[in-house]
């Protein structure tokens, strides 16, 4: 069966961990991360309501008869669940995701084979590596300063089209701050700069 990628906001929702190991707090650290209100469950203390409220749920446990709980309760409050290892129950697949700052690339196998999306991610890692992050920042606060006017979107395409063709990325990669600087005042005008962007090169915003 495949699935739909997606990504997910999480700001300001609940999200139910049922689990202490290491792969139950990871899961935990990344909601928190995305702005979720993260609850944590040890599995021997988890009750009917545990879910209420949620939006979505992880679970990392062995035991069937909760794994059967979780799946019953998440069904009857529409709370997404993913089961650790157990891709039959989920109504989401955890991807391996490969973070730079915003930018995340996401891989998944249907859970065919977490192990493979696993050594996909390290390789992806060793191809995109961090300078990835100050440059998506850079995009970003570029974006955020040429406006929202749905009037400016066309120019606005053509600026970042324009930076996504320059050098930028290699520049960044060597800490080339003046040249960067350049770059940016030449190429989006009106004296653009990193310092006017509110960005370092160490700082992913």
């Amino acid at each position: 069966m495949r699935n739909h990628p997606v990504f997910l906001r999480l700001e300001g929702r609940r999200c139910v961990i049922v689990g202490r190991d290491t792969a139950a707090l990871a899961k935990a650290s990344a909601c928190r991360a995305a702005g979720a209100e993260v609850v944590v469950v040890a599995p021997e203390v988890y009750r009917p309501g545990d879910l209420a409220g949620a939006f979505l749920a992880y679970a990392s446990t062995r035991d069937a008869d909760l794994i059967g709980r979780l799946v019953d309760e998440a069904a009857r409050e529409r709370v997404l669940l993913n089961v650790a290892d157990v891709p039959a129950v989920c109504t989401f697949i955890s991807p391996a995701v490969v973070e730079r700052g915003d930018l995340q690339i996401a891989i998944g196998t249907g859970g065919a084979s977490p192990g493979l999306a696993a050594r996909l991610r390290k390789e992806l890692e060793a191809q995109v590596g961090p300078e990835y992050a100050p440059f998506v920042a850079i995009l970003r606060a570029v974006r955020t300063a040429l406006g929202g006017d749905p009037s400016r979107a066309p120019a606005r395409g053509d600026v970042i089209g324009a930076l996504l063709g320059s050098p930028l990325l290699d520049l960044v990669r060597a800490g080339r701050r003046d040249e960067i600087d350049a770059l940016l005042a030449r190429v989006v005008g009106d004296g653009c700069s990193l310092d006017r962007l509110g960005l370092s090169l160490g700082v992913t915003g």
